[in-house]
């Protein structure tokens, strides 16, 4: 079942106003190097805490920073 697009989005949400704008469009070039970004975003944050997590020498604070990523991970997942 495909749902119509006029069912959760408002008109003109895929024109820009002003040409400063780029129109979204799904597989687009645009749409993959701004994709392409956010992932090296994400794999470049998780590297920093994994590394982060190896060399802080004092456990408590990686005991924490593990619990605060678990704590944040969980409540990702109930807010779904």
């Amino acid at each position: 079942m495909t749902i119509k697009t006029k069912d959760y989005m408002v008109d003109g949400w895929d024109r820009s106003p002003h040409l400063a704008v780029h129109p979204y469009k799904r597989g687009s070039r645009h749409n993959k190097i701004g994709m392409i970004i956010m992932w090296s975003f994400y794999i470049i944050v998780i590297v920093q805490v994994l590394h982060a997590i190896t060399i802080i020498p004092f456990f408590p604070i990686t005991f924490l920073m593990l619990t605060f990523g678990a704590y944040i991970l969980f409540q990702g997942w109930i807010a779904r």
